[in-house]
């Protein structure tokens, strides 16, 4: 083996070159690991039978096909078709000396890079926090002193006017349960944390759900059942997963909605938090996702940050609410793109006695 071929052959990111009607001409062997198969399976296979439809990788390999440009994409959700998801840095280029080929190397995105959102999440629901108590404050009092002089006055006005002050009344409720919401967000001290099975939660909000908002659609559980016990609260845990579980069965369509509530154990998995040396392990994943449309790619950015909705008739707060009270946890929450749908993530420290698991 020649220095050019060892050096692919230990290179730890996937290479791969394609013909023009993107049939896998070649493939090392972290191009091997990342697809799954061995070069040989691969080699004359087409790649779109490779990755789920619809892949935006697919795209990326038909535009350089067609403009002979290179292009760099960061953070590319890849999508097998075997089910296996993860997120990668995409670099595609045409081989100057073959102009039939194109080289594709694929770059898993380090786990630093993909924590900051993660991190940025966290410091949104802090300052939503902070948000909170100024309302609370600011807002809330003047309100109920509006509503009470709107009812002083009701007796002395004419009663054609005074669906004036019903509505003035009616308002000022409204904006005060806005701000009652908001107050949940108020920091009350650390989360008391005791050894939780988090199966058990997902199970008691999958029986609320089925009950009631989710009647109509399916729900899958993909379980690892060796997962061991989160260091959580309880009820604050089962609001997070009710609150994501409810948002994915308003976005699934009429027919054929499912939700998938998966959970696995990710060892090595580490935080460091914000002005601290401490570092936390997160090695414990719950997923929820749905088939539903998905979020709207401008709002990807800010979906944890307070008033950010789609709803119509939405407060933009359940998010906010959700990434606040893993934060409280030392956990962390993402969106993901799914294929189709949502992929809300959520990462959870481990009950210090399985702290040790392997």
């Amino acid at each position: 083996m020649d220095d050019a071929a060892l050096l692919l052959a230990n290179l730890p990111s996937a290479v791969l070159s394609l013909d023009l009607e993107q049939r896998l001409c070649s493939a090392n062997p972290a191009a091997e690991q990342l697809l799954g198969a061995s070069a040989q399976m691969l080699v004359g296979r087409s790649l779109p039978d490779l990755l789920a439809p619809h892949a935006p990788l697919l795209g990326l390999v038909q535009q350089v096909g067609h403009s002979g440009a290179s292009i760099s994409e960061y953070g590319v959700e890849l999508a097998v078709a075997r089910g296996t998801v993860t997120t990668v840095d995409a670099h595609l280029t045409p081989l100057a000396e073959r102009p039939d080929r194109i080289l594709l190397v694929l770059q898993p995105c380090s786990v630093a890079r993909r924590l900051d959102n993660e991190l940025a999440n966290r410091g949104s629901s802090r300052s939503t926090a902070a948000l909170a108590r100024t309302l609370a404050h600011e807002v809330k009092n003047p309100l109920s002193g509006i509503r009470g002089a709107a009812q002083l006055l009701e007796p002395g006005i004419e009663a054609e006017d005074r669906a004036l002050i019903r509505l003035i009344c009616d308002e000022t409720d409204r904006i005060v349960q806005l701000v009652e919401r908001m107050e949940e967000f108020a920091e009350t001290g650390p989360v008391a944390r005791r050894p939780v099975n988090i199966h058990q939660v997902l199970e008691h909000v999958r029986r609320i759900a089925e009950a009631g908002f989710a009647r109509a659609h399916r729900i899958v559980e993909l379980y690892d059942p060796s997962l061991p016990e989160v260091a959580g609260d309880r009820d604050k845990l089962i609001q997070v997963f009710l609150n994501l579980v409810k948002n994915a069965a308003e976005a699934l369509p009429a027919e054929g909605g499912l939700i998938t509530l998966a959970t696995h154990y990710r060892h090595g998995l580490r935080m460091s938090l914000a002005n601290s040396s401490e570092r936390l392990d997160l090695p414990i994943t719950v997923e929820v996702r749905d088939n539903g449309p998905g979020v709207a790619e401008e709002l990807r950015d800010s979906l944890f940050e307070p008033f950010v909705t789609s709803k119509p008739k939405g407060s933009g707060l359940g998010l906010p609410l959700v990434a606040k009270i893993v934060a409280d946890h030392g956990g962390s929450v993402t969106y993901v793109a799914g294929e189709p749908g949502a992929v809300f993530r959520v990462r959870l420290p481990a009950a210090r006695a399985d702290r040790g698991r392997g």
